[in-house]
């Protein structure tokens, strides 16, 4: 096969429904002016080879929202295309166990702690409003 004619795999992400507390009262969102003015989005990254899906959440997480946060279970998944490119986001249902200091970055511009209805109506992707409608259900 020709150099370069090899189908690249789809691009992997992780990220997660980051609840603040047990009581799932408020979860983590994320704002960033990389496709729009104040996009609200739920934290996730690409994975970092070697990385797992469960390791690549964890540290989205943090570099996103300034928590660390542990997995209790998956939470859903979103697959779509960027580009001519597909792309896999597994999302974990996860706490916070360190609320840290969130630092504003080049990808992150703030986040916020939002009850569910109001992420509902934040998010800015239909898929990711869907997702968490679907988890909420289920939980």
């Amino acid at each position: 096969m020709p150099e370069g004619s090899k189908k690249a795999g789809p691009v992997r992400a992780a990220g997660g429904i980051v609840w603040r507390n047990r009581d799932r009262r408020e979860l983590a969102v994320i704002y960033r002016d990389r496709y729009e003015p104040d996009e609200c989005c739920l934290p996730k990254g690409k994975l970092d080879p070697p990385e797992g899906w469960e390791q690549a959440a964890v540290r989205e997480v943090l570099e996103e929202t300034g928590c660390e946060a542990e997995i209790a279970g998956f939470a859903g998944l979103l697959h779509y295309h960027v580009g001519r490119r597909p792309k896999v986001v597994v999302y974990f249902d996860m706490f916070a166990v360190a609320e840290g200091t969130f630092l504003p970055s080049q990808e992150v511009t703030k986040m916020a702690w939002l009850k569910p209805s109001e992420a509902l109506d934040e998010l800015a992707h239909e898929g990711e409003r869907e997702l968490l409608r679907e988890f909420l259900e289920r939980i």
